[in-house]
C-alpha cells in the first residue's frame, strides 16, 4: 500500500513539473512575441503569468506597433 502511495505521489509530483515548465514556456514565447512587435513585454509577461493562452493569441492577432522615427 505505501509502495502504491509513493508511486502516486512521484506521478503527480512529475505531471505538476512539467505543467510548470510548460507555463515558463509560454511566459517566454510571450515575452519574445511581445518584444518583436513593439509592445511592452513587461506588460505582457504580467497578463500572461494569469492568462497565459489569451495573451498569446492577442498578441498573435495584434499588428506590431509603427516604429516612430527620431
Amino acid at each position: 500500500m505505501l509502495g502504491l502511495t509513493l508511486a502516486a505521489s512521484f506521478w503527480g509530483f512529475f505531471w505538476w513539473i512539467i505543467m510548470v515548465i510548460l507555463w515558463a514556456v509560454f511566459i517566454y514565447f510571450t515575452y519574445m512575441l511581445a518584444a518583436s512587435k513593439g509592445r511592452s513585454p513587461l506588460l505582457w509577461v504580467i497578463l500572461a503569468i494569469f492568462f497565459p493562452l489569451i495573451t498569446i493569441i492577442i498578441l498573435l492577432i495584434l499588428k506590431p506597433k509603427p516604429v516612430q522615427p527620431v
